[in-house]
């Protein structure tokens, strides 16, 4: 079942589609959260954080696209990784939007907030395709270079070059 069909059926609050959709992303969460946790967090913990996702998603299934689910899902696992962190006294882990807004930029509206989003995302259009990617399953998703090296089918060192330009 795709995720448009899957969304449809998790917004009339169908328990089953919650279960697949478990299913399907449960791996991508516990990627990201054992990426941005860095050993910070206990085995318990990270477990807490992807069961606290999927709760959270099945919490505001009426403000999820189907377009965009797989990067919602991880905007939530990031979300309640960092609160984790927080709680554990752990706050070495910052986010990225975190460290983008410095004081400089904390404040300002909604326009310049998109502004800077839209130079990000010309910046990105920069890269080809593949290291897009690679950029983005880096420090977006907080993929590790061997991991990304083995989804692409290349070497890791080809991968940290990409990064390292």
């Amino acid at each position: 079942m795709n995720d448009e069909q899957l969304v449809q059926r998790l917004k009339k609050h169908d328990e089953a589609a919650l279960e697949e959709i478990m299913h399907k992303y449960n791996a991508y969460v516990s990627v990201i959260i054992y990426n941005m946790s860095r050993g910070g967090l206990s085995a318990a913990d990270m477990e807490e954080a992807a069961a606290d996702t999927f709760y959270s998603l099945w919490l505001n299934s009426g403000k999820v696209r189907a377009e965009s689910l797989g990067g919602y899902i991880a905007a939530i696992a990031k979300t309640k990784t960092l609160d984790k962190l927080r709680a554990a006294g752990k706050n070495d882990a910052v986010e990225i939007d975190e460290a983008i807004m410095t004081d400089e930029y904390r404040g300002r509206d909604l326009e310049d907030a998109q502004a800077l989003r839209y130079d990000l995302e010309q910046a990105l259009m920069e890269f080809s395709e593949d290291d897009r990617e690679i950029i983005l399953r880096y420090y977006y998703y907080y993929q590790t270079a061997p991991m990304i090296a083995k989804l692409k089918g290349l070497e890791t060192e080809n991968v940290k070059s990409n990064l390292n330009p």
